[in-house]
């Protein structure tokens, strides 16, 4: 899944001013050619609805791209998979936007690559379950750790090549229980194939037991040295002059999130507009276990791009009232989140 983790800032920051809308997030593609663990896409995959955005349904977004400033075009699923992928990528472009998305690397050929330098795509955000083969290899099945490398290093030899150094990019390292040991090794890579940084992730989205047993984090407090190896990692890259974050190991108090739907917005690959990825899975409810307690939220959508226009549903009675909610937790800590909000870790930090 491609949230904004990491990436939005990454984006933010390559182009450095705002817009009307900051950041439009869009799925391109909830197919994926893998069945990670703690995806769920493979979790749920009897409820899953898997298909690519139209270009017709893509067209009626970039109709607002002069509006738009930042453009990451990743949801729930690979979007290398969608075959109208670089015409979109073109289109972001055209209208002066930067463009990025994340990938679990498998469709990073020589032409693909190549075309990415050429379309001056600016970053190519990658997933890793590990920093070592056997970790990374048995969460994403069907990922081969070691020609995701191969694919990296291959990577920074084009750019070299081309004389080009976009696109940027940056290594998604996703915290689990049992892999934060690997997180130094994690930075060793990241010099090695010369990539931008290391953004260490959760587990955000737990929907299922069995993904609840993966994630890193803790809902109480955390024991003494608990992820000491974040530490380690921050300490290494400094030294290799590597860019390195991590999100925090615990829950903080309830916040506007990282996703900042106050000026940021998802469309789905059906073109339902959310304020965020987490509210819009391609599923007909959004199943989730909140420090051990099992809730459903509906799939939140705000209207649809094909039916009205993007200014119309960001105006719309019911979508402006929901950001003002969350404006008022903002700018007052004691204001409730959104129901719709409570049970996601995104708003505690994580």
């Amino acid at each position: 899944m491609g949230s904004l983790d990491g990436s939005m800032g990454e984006m933010i920051r390559l182009l450095g001013r705002r817009s009307k809308h900051n950041y439009i997030q869009i799925g391109v593609s909830s197919r994926c050619n893998h069945s990670c663990a703690m995806c769920p896409r493979t979790v749920f995959r009897d409820r899953w609805t898997s298909t690519d955005m139209t270009l017709e349904t893509y067209g009626r977004i970039a109709e607002n791209f002069p509006d738009v400033r930042n453009v990451y075009l990743s949801g729930w699923g690979e979007p290398l998979l969608n075959p109208h992928f670089p015409e979109m990528v073109r289109l972001a472009k055209e209208a002066g936007c930067t463009a990025g998305f994340t990938t679990n690397g498998a469709r990073l050929e020589d032409e693909t690559m190549g075309q990415l330098i050429d379309d001056r795509v600016d970053l190519v955000s990658l997933s890793l379950a590990g920093a070592a083969a056997p970790t990374h290899d048995s969460r994403r099945t069907g990922s081969r750790f070691n020609e995701v490398v191969e694919k990296l290093e291959r990577l920074q030899e084009l750019k070299k090549r081309r004389r080009s150094e976009s696109p940027r990019v940056l290594l998604l390292f996703m915290m689990f229980s049992d892999n934060l040991g690997e997180l130094p090794e994690a930075v060793r890579l990241a010099e090695r194939v010369g990539a931008g940084g290391v953004v260490a992730t959760n587990l955000d989205y737990v929907g299922h037991a069995a993904m609840d047993e993966l994630r890193a984090f803790t809902c109480g407090e955390a024991p003494e040295g608990f992820g000491a190896e974040i530490d380690d990692a921050m300490d290494l890259a400094e030294r290799l002059g590597v860019e390195f974050t991590a999100f925090p190991l615990g829950l903080g108090r309830a916040r506007l999130c990282s996703e900042d739907p106050l000026n940021n917005l998802y469309v789905s690959e059906d073109g339902e507009v959310s304020p965020c990825v987490y509210l819009n899975p391609p599923m007909p409810e959004v199943p989730r276990i909140f420090c051990g307690e099992e809730t459903v939220v509906p799939r939140t959508s705000f209207g649809n791009i094909n039916e009205r226009s993007l200014p119309e549903i960001w105006k719309g009675d019911k979508y402006s009232s929901f950001r003002s909610r969350l404006k008022k937790l903002a700018e007052d800590k004691s204001s409730l989140l959104p129901e719709e909000c409570r049970t996601c870790y995104k708003a505690y930090g994580l």
